[in-house]
This record gives C-alpha cells, sequence and structure tokens, in this order.
C-alpha cells in the first residue's frame, strides 16, 4: 500500500472532525483535538500492549529495584554501610533498567504520530497560517506542540479514565505490593525506635 493510499484510508476517519464547524478555524482546532486524542489513546492502549506481552519482565526488574532500594534504606538505618553499599548499588542497576524499559515503552506509542503528521500534509500541506513574529507556518507545526500538550494533560487525567484506570490497577497488581521507601519513612522510624525506648533512670 502506497503512502497515498495508507492517507486515503485514514481520511473519512480524520476528515470528519474539520468540519464540525462553519468557522474554519473552530473545525481546524476541533480537528487538530481529534487527531491529538486518536494518536494519543492508540499510543497508551500500544504501551498497555507491549507492557502486558512483557509482563513478567517489567515486573521483574520493578520488584528487584524497590526490594533493594528498600534493604538501602534500612542498612542506612541500622548504620551498617557495607550493606547499604552492596543494596544501593543493585537498586541503581535496577533503576536504570526501570528508566530504559520505560522509555522504550514510550517510544513505542509514538508509531502512530508519523501517520497523524503525513495525513495532515497530505490534507492541509498547501495551507498556511500567519503567525506573529514567526511568520507562515503549516499545519505539523499546530500539531507538534499541541501533541505534546495533550499528552500531557491525558497523563493527568489516565488515573480517572475507565479503561486506563484498569490498566494501572492492573499493572500496579502485576508489580507488586511492596511500595518505595523514602529517606523520610527512615526518619519516621528512627523516631518512633527513639520514642519506644525507656527513659533513663536518673534516681
Amino acid at each position: 500500500m502506497t503512502g497515498n493510499a495508507v492517507y486515503e484510508f485514514l481520511d473519512p476517519w480524520m476528515i470528519w472532525a474539520f468540519r464540525t464547524s462553519d468557522n474554519p478555524y473552530i473545525g481546524f482546532a476541533m480537528g487538530i483535538l481529534w487527531i491529538c486524542l486518536i494518536t494519543t489513546v492508540v499510543g497508551e492502549l500500544c504501551i498497555a500492549g507491549v507492557y502486558f506481552l512483557n509482563k513478567k519482565h517489567f515486573a521483574k526488574i520493578n520488584c528487584e529495584m524497590v526490594s533493594h532500594h528498600n534493604l538501602s534504606i534500612k542498612a542506612l538505618g541500622a548504620r551498617n554501610k557495607t550493606a547499604w553499599k552492596a543494596c544501593n548499588s543493585i537498586a541503581n542497576d535496577a533503576f536504570g533498567k526501570n528508566f530504559f524499559s520505560h522509555m522504550a515503552l514510550f517510544t513505542a506509542s509514538l508509531w502512530v504520530v508519523p501517520f497523524a503528521l503525513g495525513w495532515l500534509s497530505y490534507r492541509f500541506g498547501a495551507v498556511d497560517f500567519a503567525v506573529p513574529y514567526i511568520g507562515e507556518i503549516g499545519p505539523p507545526f499546530i500539531l507538534i506542540p499541541s501533541y505534546i500538550l495533550f499528552r500531557f494533560l491525558f497523563s493527568k487525567a489516565k488515573p480517572w479514565l475507565p479503561v486506563f484506570k484498569t490498566i494501572r490497577r492492573k499493572i500496579k497488581e502485576n508489580e507488586g505490593e511492596e511500595e518505595m521507601m523514602t529517606y523520610m519513612d527512615l526518619v519516621e522510624i528512627t523516631q518512633k525506635k527513639q520514642e519506644s525506648m525507656p527513659l533513663p533512670d536518673h534516681s
């Protein structure tokens, strides 16, 4: 299938949003919003799909990261420098693996964007917009920052969206119930130990 054939196939699914208003500016804004929604939702579902296909791998990395981080915190509280160094080294390695694994997940969600940009150029490539202090810009110049902003706002709303709320719960169940400790937790544990210690007898 050629590039134009792909865009022709996508056209009915995309163009309707641009025709929701007689005002061309409102219609274009609605169309951009629709493209941002479609690309974001498809991308997020791809992330979930890749995650659950490799859920044992992600669960192992996360459990190692949280477990050894917590052990390093506890070793620090016990003033065991040797154990702290060992656990902290393993935890840092697990942090790196976890970070790059999630970066790979994120990139799996971006494959939709080139198709959206391609279709937008196919449909509106000859249209230029005059922007103060910038000059003439094409539709892709509008889509990219709009997509970034929409993706950010979507990430904030995800915990309350029905399908993505379920995905979030399933991921949490897969990665175990142990939560990552902070150094404030160590301070609280130390304070509780001090409070539970009997006061010295000065009589």
